[in-house]
């Protein structure tokens, strides 16, 4: 006996075998859809700067596969365990997908791997936190910023 189910696609009745997501008309359909998403270009000269832009500065530092590593997966685990899931500005308890394991000195102004990877420059923020401090970092020189510490944070992040 075979398991099979409905094809993804609404109003469509196939059935699909188990392990596929669509009937064969539309999996042709969908593979064409992606891959019309895939080569589509940004339409207008703004749209391709501000594409550009955000390539270079956003993505560069999350795209550069630290975020990713192994080692980063385990030293943000061994942060939110070491500070009980704990909020470092606010002293709350969050679930762990609402916490951000939160470079103290931006990681951008550390000399090395093992520098963003040591755990005492390392603290947990929630993403309002987070987000305000980042706003705040691009404000400041960053020979000013490398020495700013815990403290600093925790007093500027109360403020509203």
């Amino acid at each position: 006996m075979v398991r099979a189910h409905r094809c993804n696609v609404m109003g469509c009745h196939q059935l699909v075998k188990s392990g596929k997501k669509f009937c064969p008309i539309h999996e042709a359909e969908q593979a064409q859809r992606y891959a019309d998403y895939k080569a589509k270009k940004p339409a207008t000269r703004r749209e391709q700067a501000m594409t550009k832009r955000y390539d270079e500065t956003k993505r560069g530092e999350l795209h550069d596969g630290f975020y990713y590593s192994k080692q980063w997966q385990q030293v943000s685990q061994y942060v939110k365990q070491r500070d009980g899931y704990t909020g470092a500005v606010d002293g709350k308890l969050y679930d762990a997908g609402e916490l951000i394991v939160d470079h103290i000195v931006p990681r951008r102004l550390l000399e090395n791997r093992v520098a963003m990877l040591d755990a005492s420059n390392l603290w947990l923020l929630n993403r309002r936190q987070h987000n305000k401090k980042t706003g705040i970092e691009k404000k400041i020189p960053d020979e000013k910023l490398k020495n700013l510490d815990q403290k600093f944070w925790k007093k500027v992040l109360k403020e509203n």
